[in-house]
């Protein structure tokens, strides 16, 4: 028995059903194909080749391209294996914004970041800033793609004027703009209480300085040094501030060495004086035992010894008597401060007690000569002193006013 070779109607309909064998196979797969292009935009695949029912993949826009707020940028897979439908989301737009020093976006344009040509934005001042009457604070994107160009719409507020520090200056802007700063200072022999320097910053709404004027005050020196031998004589006072002057004066029989005159000066922040006081300088010169007075009232010249820094003299004089009523045993000897001794001294001491004495004095046929004692004006007469020729000296010597 022969086969029968099928008919072509036969034929046909065997690859017809194949065909759909076949379909139906991929069918029950759930995949779908590859999404498709969108315009200025690219899908993220990131590396998937099969996309079953529900797989999602998102768009990205091409460069100089951005998302337009509200519009989707993903599809899904959906059961009947196509992908959801999508339009066109990504335009061309301007960059952000630019970022102002006096000004900041209003909230509403914050966190935009699409921009199409003909968008406007606006700004407001920042604190620490005032807007200018006139100007615009808004900015356009233009068909460039670019913003236009922004106006000094917000200038810096001022802070308020810090007044006139006493005795010292102001330094710095005269315009006490926001962000200026200023610096104090003062006048010389004045130091410096408070802060060296002020900032005009943002207070609450406003600005403001961030410390108070400070206060100059004057530099005082401590008392002048005392000087042995000498004193204060012109200038003394209860205080001493910065330039005032005090001098000093040697006591008689005595010579200055240095300045006699120092003044309070400044070294930095303190007082000082200018200088150290002078010294009072001078050699000490003794007459010892020159007279020794007995209760006969009979004067013995013993010796006469001139003792100074430098050298001695000794000198013998030769004298008379001279009646002295009612004393016992004086030391009468001569001082002065001079390296010179033309001008000495004249004291009188009990040898015992080395009190000042004055003993009652009487005239006889020595010269007269006057003295005076202890530097002040207790004045003695020594009447008839006799001298020679070679001991005149003595005579002229304590000579006095």
């Amino acid at each position: 028995m022969s086969l029968a070779r099928p008919s072509a109607p036969t034929v046909l309909c065997l690859i017809g059903g194949l065909y759909l064998l076949l379909l139906s196979a991929f069918s029950c797969l759930g995949d779908c194909s590859p999404p498709s292009e969108v315009p200025n935009a690219h899908p993220d695949l990131k590396g998937l080749s099969s996309f079953p029912v529900n797989s999602t993949v998102t768009y990205r826009c091409n460069e100089d391209f951005v998302k337009i707020p509200g519009q989707t940028d993903t599809v899904i897979c959906l059961e009947n294996d196509q992908w959801s439908e999508i339009s066109e989301f990504c335009n061309r737009s301007c960059d952000v914004p630019p970022h102002l020093r006096f000004a900041m976006l209003k909230r509403p344009y914050s966190n935009q970041n699409y921009f199409p040509v003909g968008s406007t934005v606006e700004y407001e001042c920042r604190l620490g800033y005032r807007r200018v009457i006139g100007l615009s604070g808004t900015l356009t994107c233009l068909q460039n793609f670019t913003w236009s160009k922004p106006a000094d719409f917000c200038t810096k507020k001022s802070c308020p004027n810090p007044g006139e520090l006493i005795n010292g200056h102001i330094n710095g802007t005269t315009d006490f703009l926001f962000g200026a700063t200023i610096y104090f200072s003062c006048n010389t022999g004045y130091k410096l209480i408070g802060e060296k320097s002020s900032l005009c910053v943002i207070m609450g709404d406003n600005v403001g300085w961030t410390e108070q004027l400070p206060v100059c005050r004057e530099i005082y020196c401590q008392e002048p040094p005392k000087i042995e031998n000498g004193r204060i004589v012109r200038g003394e006072r209860e205080q001493y501030v910065y330039s005032q002057a005090v001098m000093y004066a040697c006591n008689r029989g005595f010579t200055l060495i240095g300045e006699d005159t120092i003044h309070c000066s400044a070294r930095g922040d303190e007082g000082e004086w200018s200088g150290p006081a002078p010294q009072c300088r001078g050699n000490r010169v003794l007459y010892s035992h020159i007279f020794i007075v007995t209760n006969d009232a009979t004067i013995n010249i013993v010796h006469l010894s001139l003792h100074t820094c430098e050298s001695t003299f000794v000198q013998l004089i030769p004298c008379s008597v001279i009646t002295i009523a009612k004393v016992n045993a004086f030391f009468f000897f001569f001082e002065t401060g001079s390296h010179s001794v033309s001008r000495p001294r004249v004291q009188w001491r009990h040898h015992s007690s080395l009190q000042p004495q004055t003993p009652g004095l009487k005239r006889s046929s020595c010269l007269s000569l006057l003295s005076s004692w202890d530097f002040r004006a207790h004045l003695f007469n020594f009447d008839n002193f006799a001298y020679d020729a070679s001991n005149h000296w003595l005579a002229d010597l304590v000579k006095e006013e």
